[in-house]
């Protein structure tokens, strides 16, 4: 029959003199056949003296720097601080992340034209291109299909055309007391309906031109003013149902007189 030896828990009852009067015999009973065990728990006691002896006297613990409480709080605040730096970074990422969207949004956006930009185009297109005088041949505007009228000769052709296409629109100004008369008028196509332009030339050559053409998208009517386009000045303003532009050269006087004329018709 195998002998009934004590366990761990027995042990360290017995060191603590938790067991009764039967039990703690028969474990020191058993320690005295034991010589390995015995001094085994003889260190346990030892050790349990020690600790007893440190904890009954802390003011005589050695100095342990990490248990100083200002160096406990010192690093509770740090703790804390990297904590919100670590949130403001997370915030800063966030915030960058939308703007770049934004302004990727906005760079693939294609710009919005100048002013009568048409305008411009069509003066480069025919008022600089074309020699006056001579039937022009059938050209495209802003990528458009653009009718040519021929030659203008009589006032008479040009009302014609503006009371066809431009109903209560303002009519080219009979220039020709200043010195100024009209040598070229065009039909031109846009997708809010018919535009048109009127070139007229002084004695020195100069030429300048009345361009008339319905609002663009949303019937976005403009305020009045100028711009620079290269070696261009466009003037432009909204009136009744059309915008209308006066583009030249930007020293060539005659433009601003035009450009009173059209407005106070």
């Amino acid at each position: 029959m195998n002998e009934r030896h004590p366990s761990e828990y027995d042990l360290h009852a017995y060191l603590d003199g938790q067991l009764d009067d039967e039990r703690q015999r028969w474990v020191e009973a058993w320690l005295a056949t034991q010589p390995e065990r015995a001094a085994e728990v003889e260190a346990w006691r030892r050790d349990a003296r020690r600790l007893r002896a440190v904890y009954a006297n802390p003011q005589q613990w050695p100095h342990n720097p990490a248990l100083d409480p200002a160096a406990l709080r010192r690093r509770r605040h740090q703790r804390q601080r990297r904590h919100l730096a670590t949130a403001a970074m997370l915030v800063m990422a966030l915030g960058l992340g939308m703007t770049g969207g934004w302004q990727a949004n906005d760079m693939m956006r294609p710009p919005s034209p100048p002013p009568m930009a048409d305008a411009v185009q069509a003066y480069r297109l025919f008022a600089d291109a074309s020699p006056v005088g001579l039937e022009p041949e059938t050209t495209p505007a802003n990528g458009r299909d653009a009718h040519a009228e021929p030659a203008v000769d009589t006032r008479a052709h040009v009302e014609q055309l503006f009371h066809t296409h431009f109903s209560g629109g303002v009519m080219p100004p009979d220039l020709s007391a200043a010195g100024l008369r009209m040598v070229d008028v065009r039909l031109l196509a846009t997708e809010q309906g018919p535009a048109a332009m009127v070139i007229y030339r002084d004695r020195a050559g100069r030429r300048m031109m009345m361009y008339i053409r319905p609002p663009g998208s949303g019937n976005r009517l403009l305020d009045p003013g100028k711009r620079l386009d290269g070696h261009l000045m466009a003037q432009y303003w909204s009136e009744g149902n059309y915008n209308y532009a006066v583009v030249s050269q930007p020293d060539d006087p005659n433009a601003a007189m035009l450009e009173r004329m059209l407005r106070s018709s």
